[in-house]
């Protein structure tokens, strides 16, 4: 019996969209019967999971996720698709390598072009497959109709329409704005319209500007590469990927001009535009240089570093808020981007030797300059291997998601570049420039990890002569040691003088946290943001503490918008990796045109109506502090952020304790993945610290080895910069001198809840279980063993109202 392709395509999409992985790009081997059955059964115990942990995805205002389907939810129960067998697929924590492929078991290196043109194939098919869907083959014929030649101003102004596809059903407007003079010209391609400011500056640089009608119709044009879902069926091309294959079908067209340098077309996009921008330049080697502007997440930052955890678009977001924009098997991988074979790293490593500017502001909310510069860093040495490194630019301007003129005239330098018309500097902006090989030479340390002794969980519950530790006297001793080999990896912390506090919040000041908390609109810094916490139960004051710093103090107000009397017990909120804009990611009053139901950060409102103050600062390197990143080891090599950190919340609690309205015995730290480390250390030192919730931030360090399929400690030393000395114990991870369960003990018998998600790809929860269960020991030997809450519900590594909720309530009742 024979079958259609489109009908081919459907049985595949519940039988084999997610085909267990050996390598990081070979299929599993045929398993037996069996086998088979169960890794059914384990996929559809992962959708019924899915499901329930997840919110629906919403319909689209705009697109479809193909003919039939409106939601992601539609298209499962249409197609039967099961997530893939993650058990089978390895975890690759870190960005896979664009010049590593597997072949036989072994790892094989590429050197040469003859072996990168076989990786590009892979990689286009593995992004066709797990990403954007199968995009059709150019089409044969392709007729253009010019529909209306103008002049304006001192241009000529070309409206065409192209036809194409099965009975040329398939159509894309292009409009062309030609300067006068003698060409050929270089052309600058976007399917951002003349409604946006974009084109007129190219036209002002004696481009042609070529706009191309395949975009999102909230821009005010219509979408005409919607209609290709209808034309090519057997083809699951998602939004973008439609959008990029228009912008093809536009080379098609440009190629065949006269007036047109055939070698000098650069392609740009914004936002979901620099999304497509990217693909179509990965997949059209005639598109000479692109510029995929804030693509931001599905664009230059890689999917692994757009989790929860970094306060960004992850995978569930996008996919929930946008189905249409992605093929829909994209949305099994949230939470399990690890197992992703690709990441977007490889996307743009297509792109090689070509021009490829990764551009995007590193303070807007849906951006991150992390992520930015791990994909630069991977990109770059596939460029090295054409000698081109000149023709990748990394360049995070100042100021939010919208583009400037200026920004413009820099992209125009950039095409200028490649297009050799005239040569500028090659932009790379590094926002935070850390390298452990960078901090092994400024610092000058050197540890030998065998020098230390071997550890296992539970192994600080005895003393030196191997005698269980027995009594309260016993463990006073052996925290003394414990927090001195903590305090010895933190480094040596700089001397620093009292900060003179303030003794109430009426009190003026003149600190401030610079001109990038302007952009995060927090409320000190703007009377109608203070008006909008007042409506949300809350005042908001600016605080001054340790440093030089300054963060912002919320506390509740009464029925009448007055300071509720009394004394109110405090919480120092500690956020997670949001470089982009530190404590304030996605806060109620930002207005940068989404509003998000993301749970990076509580609800501040909430706490406020329990009786809770909250303050809230940002980490050194995060957010208002994120340019004290770029310098913090020329500045302090022998110290750590890390330690920086813990000393600054320890300042914060300096000040709070100082002011009338606070009740100083009730002073509670909560933090969420980083913030969730650096309280729980902070505690750890800090007697005056009444309790700790810490959301995703309890690590075993001694058990993520390569093996565990997790970051491990490298995330402190080669990611983030965080602890640089715990890199020499990389390969001898049962040498490092600390681990969370010391931790965790230095904190009894302080109230404690850790909540610890079942299905974290940063943490294994069977290590991390077993680690708190030795810290409870003790709590157990200091006579509070329920002061310990552990709690481990099926999720993700992320921070949902419910958990925000149960955080609030335990809080309460401490």
């Amino acid at each position: 019996m024979t079958i259609t392709r489109r009908e081919f395509i459907a049985q595949a999409a519940a039988t084999s969209i997610a085909s267990s992985m050996m390598g990081t790009e070979s299929r599993a081997s045929v398993q037996p019967e069996k086998t088979a059955i169960s890794a059914e059964a384990r996929r559809r115990r992962d959708l019924e999971t899915f499901l329930k942990i997840f919110p629906p995805s919403r319909t689209p205002a705009t697109g479809r996720i193909n003919a039939h389907d409106k939601t992601w939810e539609n298209w499962v129960k249409r197609t039967g698709a099961l997530p893939p067998d993650f058990e089978e697929m390895p975890s690759i924590p870190f960005l896979p390598n664009p010049l590593m492929y597997s072949e036989n078991g072994r790892q094989i290196a590429v050197t040469n072009e003859v072996q990168w043109n076989r990786r590009k194939q892979w990689i286009r098919a593995q992004v066709e497959r797990w990403v954007f869907g199968r995009m059709p083959p150019p089409p044969d014929t392709l007729r253009a109709i010019v529909t209306s030649i103008q002049r304006e101003g001192t241009t000529t102004v070309r409206d065409v329409r192209l036809e194409f596809g099965p009975g040329h059903r398939a159509t894309l407007r292009l409009q062309l704005i030609i300067p006068d003079g003698k060409g050929p010209f270089p052309v600058f391609l976007t399917n951002y319209g003349r409604r946006l400011p974009w084109l007129y500056t190219a036209v002002r640089r004696g481009y042609i500007g070529c706009y191309y009608a395949a975009n999102d119709p909230m821009y005010g044009d219509v979408d005409d590469s919607d209609a290709y879902i209808d034309i090519y069926p057997e083809y699951d091309f998602s939004c973008l990927a439609r959008w990029a294959w228009a912008a093809s079908r536009a080379m098609d067209y440009l190629v065949t001009q006269p007036e047109i340098d055939k070698d000098a077309i650069g392609l740009a996009g914004h936002s979901r535009g620099g999304k497509q921008a990217l693909l179509a330049a990965a997949f059209d080697e005639r598109i000479a240089a692109v510029i995929p502007s804030s693509g931001n997440t599905g664009g230059c930052d890689p999917w692994r570093y757009t989790t929860d955890m970094f306060a960004n678009e992850s995978i569930e977001l996008l996919t929930a808020a946008q189905p249409h924009w992605f093929h829909p098997q994209l949305r099994f991988f949230a939470g399990r981007e690890d197992k992703l074979p690709i990441d977007q790293n490889m996307l743009a490593a297509l792109i090689a030797p070509r021009g490829l500017m990764m551009n995007a502001a590193y303070a807007e909310s849906a951006g991150n300059p992390f992520g930015f510069e791990q994909a630069y860093r991977s990109v770059l040495p596939v460029y090295a291997l054409f000698g081109q490194e000149e023709n990748l630019w990394l360049y995070l301007r100042d100021g939010r998601h919208p583009t400037s003129a200026e920004n413009v005239e820099q992209f125009m330098d950039f095409f200028d570049s490649m297009f050799d018309r005239k040569r500028h500097p090659k932009s790379e902006t590094w926002i935070l420039g850390y390298s452990f090989e960078k901090w092994q030479k400024l610092s000058g340390e050197k540890i030998d990890p065998l020098q230390y002794p071997k550890m296992s969980v539970g192994d600080f519950l005895n003393q030196a002569n191997g005698h269980a530790i027995g009594s309260e006297q016993e463990w006073v001793e052996k925290k003394k040691s414990i927090q001195q080999k903590i305090s010895t990896m933190l480094g040596e912390a700089p001397p620093r003088v009292p900060f003179v506090a303030h003794d109430n919040i009426s009190e003026t000041d003149f600190s401030s946290e610079g001109w990038l908390a302007t952009l995060y609109e927090r409320p000190i810094d703007d009377s109608n943001r203070q008006m909008r916490c007042k409506l949300e139960g809350m005042g908001a004051v600016g605080l001054p503490f340790g440093d030089g710093l300054n963060g912002d103090l919320f506390y509740p107000l009464d029925a009448d918008g007055k300071p509720k009397p009394g004394e109110w017990p405090v919480v120092i909120w500690l956020p997670p990796y949001s470089y982009q804009n530190g404590w304030s990611s996605y806060s109620p009053w930002r207005s940068e045109g989404w509003i998000y139901d993301l749970d990076a950060r509580p609800s501040f409102p909430l706490l406020a109506k329990r009786g809770f103050a909250i303050f809230a600062f940002d980490h050194v390197g995060f957010g208002s502090r994120i340019h004290q990143a770029k310098y913090f080891y020329d500045r302090y090599p022998g110290w750590s952020m890390l330690g920086n950190m813990i000393e600054d919340t320890r300042a914060a609690v300096d000040a709070l304790t100082k002011l009338k309205e606070i009740d100083a015995s009730k002073i509670f730290l909560m933090g969420y993945a980083l913030g969730g480390k650096v309280g729980l250390l902070t505690a750890g030192f800090e007697d005056r610290v009444k309790g700790v919730v810490s959301i995703c931030g309890f690590d075993t360090l001694r058990l993520d080895t390569a093996a565990s399929g997790t970051e491990g400690i490298r995330q402190y030393s080669h990611l983030h910069g965080l602890l640089p000395r715990l890199g020499f114990f990389a390969g001898y991870e049962d040498r490092v001198p600390f681990d969370f369960d010391e931790v965790l003990a230095l904190v009894a018998p302080k109230p404690t809840l850790i909540v610890a998600p079942t299905l974290d790809r940063y943490a294994r929860i069977a290590d991390v279980q077993r680690e708190v269960e030795a810290s409870k020991k003790v709590y157990a030997l200091l006579g509070k063993p329920e002061a310990l809450q552990f709690e481990t519900p099926v999720d993700i590594n992320r921070f949902p109202q419910r958990t925000q909720e149960r955080a609030f309530d335990w809080l309460s009742q401490v």
